[in-house]
């Protein structure tokens, strides 16, 4: 028998060494495949159910915080949003897996995780800082601009509220509670999907280069390989890759040996539409 394991790095920021793991344990426990899925999951198919996997560092399976890929201050606080989140859901004896369901966004400030549908996050007002932020309930920016350290508490609470309101009415199926992220908004928030060559918000000289994968699918051999180019590198909600932070000539060389191999750089690449 086997199954899937499902992962939700905060942000959907995969170190290089989550990567190799990733594609290890892709090639030699799962079908060879590590699978992209909407709003930055990450996936193995076929899991051997006897499989031990104990020493393969792979990502964190929960909280479920998304995040805008170009925005450096908004991954950054995806992470802090995650972390923060597992220790209350902690302190008040809450099962991590109640927030599978619950998909929490953190937008950089132009629009593009509001549109893809979260129903709780944050946004930031400014897109130079974490300082100041709005919350997002229900796929909108809500109320007036809050200082971070306020809004975080706020952002928690409605969180909890949501996954224990769920505890006391029975447990959600993944479909309903998906409905708030689902398809139709994915379809029109898909234009904010980064791909290609991206420096309108990078310093003189460096590129971020975004990626998509037919369907989301990376042979494990290729997450191997792209761990290789030791670079940040962030999934999207919208099934694709970024690399991030690269000098012009480098992600020339990079796009160069990707692009044969099924990494694609074309927005209107007809094997990007499902």
């Amino acid at each position: 028998m086997s199954h899937t394991l499902h992962f939700y790095p905060a942000g959907g920021v995969v170190t290089p060494e989550q990567w190799l793991a990733l594609g290890q344990a892709a090639r030699e426990h799962a079908d060879g495949y590590v699978y992209l899925d909407e709003h930055s999951v990450v996936t193995l198919r076929g899991v051997d159910d006897e499989a031990d996997m104990s020493s393969v560092s792979l990502p964190h399976s929960a909280p479920h915080v998304v995040a805008s890929p170009l925005s450096l201050h908004a991954r950054n606080l995806a992470a802090r949003v995650a972390e923060e989140l597992a220790a209350a859901m902690a302190e008040h004896e809450v099962a991590l897996t109640r927030l599978v369901h619950t998909v929490v966004g953190i937008d950089g400030g132009h629009g593009d995780i509001v549109a893809h549908g979260v129903s709780l996050g944050l946004q930031l007002h400014d897109p130079t800082d974490t300082t100041e932020v709005r919350l997002i309930r229900e796929g909108q920016v809500f109320g007036e601009v809050m200082a971070l350290d306020d809004a975080l508490p706020t952002l928690i609470d409605s969180v909890l509220t949501a996954v224990t309101s769920d505890a006391a009415v029975g447990e959600a199926t993944p479909s309903a509670k998906a409905e708030g992220v689902g398809s139709d908004r994915d379809l029109s928030a898909s234009a904010h999907a980064p791909i290609g060559w991206l420096t309108d918000h990078t310093a003189e000289g460096r590129v971020d280069l975004g990626a998509g994968l037919h369907k989301g699918v990376l042979p494990g051999e290729y997450a191997g390989l792209i761990a290789q180019l030791d670079v940040p590198i962030t999934v999207t909600p919208w099934r694709g890759l970024v690399l991030h932070d690269l000098a012009d000539g480098d992600a020339d060389v990079v796009l160069r040996v990707l692009a044969p191999r099924g990494f694609i750089f074309d927005a209107q690449s007809p094997y990007l539409q499902d």
